[in-house]
């Protein structure tokens, strides 16, 4: 089968351009033939607050694509389509993630279905963490031409099925990269905390901070937050100070490079995932892939990822005192090795195939 995929990939930066070369490499291994097709450039600036689109990581995750889009620019829209035309594939893939894009989207899955081509799109958030008017009406255009889904929680197929009803929706986990994963038998038994990701308001990193006085209070631990600050770092210096936690929490301000990933959530003991509001996470997928265990806000599709008890603990979005009350129960109860020995007998080794399969599936399917 030839299947063309459009979304961005390197030398853009960050989790779905990782994933785009995931998916090159697991459709290809599957026999078939892939193209892909990524942006030039994703955002204006007004609407990029990070330092760099580009990935200077020495770990280059390259899925051979061809840099064509600009989101606001039509004429490398029809540049695109006829690239995918020439390639005569049978599916297109979309990756989908921000309303933005809509229009983009929208058009050129129009003008694949009206040359016959099956349109898929595999969307990580049908709705941003941080919306606008517009959203709803972004997100129908975009998607409503499509043929099939995928989504990677249950939340967004809700969510997408109350834009374009009827339509078909497979669910699948988000799969890891094995590059990010360290496959060493660490117990999890120290006290050390992370928060890693880029740092926006809905990740809710300032409910864990005004959590670890109460953590501190209870058992001796250290908190390190690792990643780009989209919000000011400065709001986030200051609560650490008005907290009195400033001996006990680090703040590394910096996007990591892919080779640093593993290194990063080796020397953890639990990962803290604080969202206010959630779709889906592929860091608590890179977590769990390498065995260690998360603490996670019951919202979106996070207490899809966490079975509570078993591979981890959940609390209610925003309570802070609940999740200090989880991170001492984490630590006093010594949980760390007994839920990294669970995920280590419970993970699903095929479970990186799957959205493989369910691509071939899909496009299989007739209209």
């Amino acid at each position: 089968m030839r299947i063309s995929i459009i979304g961005p990939a390197y030398p853009l930066r960050g989790g779905i351009a990782h994933h785009v070369c995931w998916l090159q490499r697991e459709l290809t291994r599957r026999g078939h033939d892939v193209q892909v097709l990524s942006f030039r450039k994703l955002y204006p600036r007004l609407l990029f607050p990070g330092t760099t689109e580009l990935d200077t990581s020495q770990l280059k995750l390259d899925a051979g694509a061809t840099p064509i889009l600009t989101p606001l620019s039509p004429a490398t829209w029809l540049r695109a389509f006829k690239l995918v035309k020439a390639f005569s594939p049978e599916v297109v893939v979309f990756e989908w993630w921000q309303p933005f894009f809509g229009p983009l989207v929208g058009t050129l899955t129009r003008w694949f279905r009206r040359s016959g081509v099956k349109c898929i799109v595999e969307c990580h958030n049908v709705f941003p963490h941080e919306g606008s008017p517009l959203d709803r009406s972004l997100v129908k255009f975009a998607l409503s031409r499509a043929n099939y889904f995928v989504t990677h929680s249950t939340k967004d197929k809700d969510d997408l099925l109350a834009v374009v009803p009827g339509k078909k929706v497979s669910v699948v986990p988000l799969p890891s990269l094995d590059e990010f994963s360290n496959r060493s038998n660490a117990g999890r038994t120290g006290r050390t905390i992370i928060f890693f990701g880029k740092v926006r308001k809905y990740k809710g990193l300032s409910v864990l901070l005004a959590a670890m006085p109460k953590v501190l209070s209870k058992v001796k631990c250290k908190l390190i937050v690792v990643g780009e600050f989209y919000d000011p770092i400065d709001k986030y210096r200051n609560l650490v100070l008005e907290h009195g936690i400033a001996n006990d929490v680090s703040l590394d301000n910096r996007y990591v490079p892919n080779e640093e990933v593993p290194s990063i959530f080796e020397q953890a003991d639990v990962l803290v995932l604080p969202y206010v509001n959630a779709s889906q996470s592929a860091v608590a997928r890179i977590a769990l892939s390498n065995g260690l265990p998360v603490i996670a806000s019951r919202t979106g599709g996070l207490s899809e990822a966490v079975t509570e008890n078993v591979n981890g603990l959940l609390f209610p979005p925003g309570d802070s005192d609940a999740l200090a009350e989880q991170i001492v129960t984490y630590f006093t109860n010594n949980l760390g090795a007994v839920f990294s020995e669970n995920i280590r007998k419970t993970h699903e080794p095929d479970m990186k195939s799957h959205l493989g399969a369910i691509i071939e599936e899909l496009a299989g399917l007739s209209d």
